[in-house]
């Protein structure tokens, strides 16, 4: 099997030319840089790893952090965010946090313990302990789908929730719809609460008010949203349209609604947030907020290369915006 010695033989330069054209040093010309990756290609040359890494202080390795791999919306963020690194010659070292803050705290052990590049984090829990966990990490990180704790300088991306709410909201007042009940995440939910935010403003701003028996709180699943629902109905009889802070509430809501025959969006229009895969089959159909996530990905992926690069360069945070997909679950609410 070639090593680099052969490279720089076969070219006539020095085997630390070879290194610095690899590396895409900005002191190597663009034209050595060529032959370079050119004779690689002939020689079909796999750089040592471990080697690399001893060179460049390096493990090529980076941690990747998310809340609960049961969830489907984490998934294609995750394959985002893997396929920028490994394009970038870096593994992903996946770590579920299972809502379990002892389990995100283990998480930040091993990197210290292993050493990582940097990391990208979707963390439930941000107790004491865990921020001074943060703190004591000397390397890269960015938050996504998060946002840090004041007083820690970690870049982040997400989307902006608030605003989102507020056109999911909208959309169903310029429907015509005034009896609007809200299916909402865990009260401790940083997104599920500006997603409460943006329903509980436009509300206010169109004259209504959000009263409790409108607001039905505590999960994120199919069976979290069936239960809701019936909750929701039990208190208000007269609503005619439900609001689910995700998908997944969203869709548990349709299935009381059509076990007990009342039918969408003929009497009850219904909105959902993260268009999930689920949430445009045929037989569901549900208009959704649309969260970039593959965008959102590949972002906190180059964001962290590029601090991995240039140790002094601080970025900027990004809020991405979401977007309304219609389908067949809202309609306009016809007046008596």
């Amino acid at each position: 099997m070639a090593n680099i010695k052969d490279i720089a033989k076969h070219l006539g330069v020095s085997v630390s030319t070879v290194s610095r054209a690899m590396n895409n040093h900005p002191d190597v010309r663009q034209e050595t840089k060529l032959q370079v990756m050119e004779a690689i290609r002939y020689f079909n040359y796999r750089p040592n790893a471990l080697a690399k890494g001893l060179i460049q202080k390096k493990t090529f390795t980076i941690g990747l952090m998310v809340p609960d791999l049961s969830d489907p919306f984490p998934t294609s963020l995750s394959n985002a965010v893997e396929g920028t690194l490994f394009e970038q010659g870096y593994q992903v070292v996946f770590g579920n946090g299972n809502r379990n803050s002892e389990k995100e705290k283990q998480f930040l052990q091993s990197a210290i313990e292993r050493q990582f590049d940097g990391l990208i984090l979707t963390p439930d829990f941000l107790d004491d302990e865990f921020i001074e966990l943060l703190s004591s990490l000397e390397i890269p990180i960015v938050f996504l789908r998060r946002r840090p704790p004041e007083g820690l300088s970690i870049p982040y991306v997400d989307v902006d929730h608030y605003q989102a709410a507020t056109v999911s909201m909208n959309y169903l007042i310029e429907l015509g719809h005034r009896q609007i009940g809200f299916i909402g995440m865990p009260q401790s939910s940083f997104i599920g609460n500006e997603r409460l935010r943006g329903y509980t403003d436009v509300m206010r701003k169109n004259g209504l008010t959000p009263e409790a028996g409108h607001m039905i709180f505590g999960g994120r699943t199919i069976e979290s949203g069936r239960e809701a629902m019936g909750k929701l109905f039990g208190h208000n009889p007269d609503l005619t349209a439900v609001f689910a802070a995700n998908d997944l509430l969203g869709i548990g809501a349709l299935e009381w609604l059509a076990m007990h025959d009342i039918p969408v969006p003929e009497k009850v229009s219904v909105i959902g947030f993260d268009n999930l895969e689920y949430a445009g089959l045929y037989w569901i159909q549900l208009t959704t907020m649309e969260q970039p996530r593959r965008e959102m990905g590949r972002r906190a992926a180059q964001l962290l290369l590029q601090m991995i690069a240039d140790k002094e360069y601080t970025p900027e945070s990004e809020l991405m915006e979401a977007r309304l997909v219609i389908r067949r679950t809202c309609k306009a609410r016809l007046t008596p």
